[in-house]
């Protein structure tokens, strides 16, 4: 994906437990080469048992912005700003189901957000803040040369606080501005990702 290749992509998106958009500048924080995921290993955790109300793939569909099911640009960019606004919801409400549904097997950022996920529910913490203020425009960005969609667009986030069960706090990721790159394939009836990329404002 030409127009995603000169973001760095990063393991967790915006403030996440892995790394934050200050990886792009020269922080502490692991980065990858530049490409639609990334190459960093994602560390096996305990597994979580799934939900035993599991949803089914129409009731998913159901949970996607109507103006974000069609195969065409605008739904792809509301989808693409949808999809990047569940990551935090995710961590917050600690339910995997819609995102690890809208992830492609091969995306690494997804895998390495879903392993962080597990992480927290294993070890019954809790996430608050990290909200993700998108900026309203069309995102820019397009139909590639091998079929996939790009589309990038400006966000802003909140600082995102990591609690142990106690309440205490373990970790905080920094709020960030930069601009989000994520890659997309149509699926049938709704967009899957297939990777995201940031770089700091």
């Amino acid at each position: 994906m030409a127009r995603l290749s000169r973001f760095v992509t990063v393991a967790v998106l915006l403030g996440g437990a892995t790394v934050s958009l200050s990886a792009c500048t020269g922080g502490s924080d692991p980065i990858a080469s530049p490409s639609p995921s990334v190459s960093t290993v994602v560390t096996p955790s305990p597994s979580v048992s799934p939900s035993p109300t599991a949803l089914t793939d129409d009731q998913l569909l159901a949970l996607i912005p109507e103006d974000a099911r069609a195969e065409n640009f605008v739904s792809a960019s509301n989808f693409a700003k949808f999809f990047v606004r569940l990551y935090p919801s995710m961590m917050q409400n600690k339910d995997s189901e819609l995102f690890r549904w809208l992830s492609d097997d091969a995306c690494v950022f997804c895998q390495n957000a879903l392993d962080s996920y597990q992480q927290l529910v294993v070890s019954n913490g809790s996430v608050t803040g990290g909200d993700m203020n998108v900026e309203e425009a069309l995102a820019s960005g397009g139909l590639e040369p091998d079929g996939t969609t790009n589309a990038s667009f400006d966000v802003q986030t909140t600082d995102m606080v990591f609690l142990d069960s106690a309440g205490n706090v373990t970790a905080l990721k920094s709020g960030h501005g930069g601009r989000v790159g994520v890659g997309l394939r149509y699926d049938g009836d709704h967009w899957v990702v297939l990777g995201v990329g940031s770089e700091s404002a």
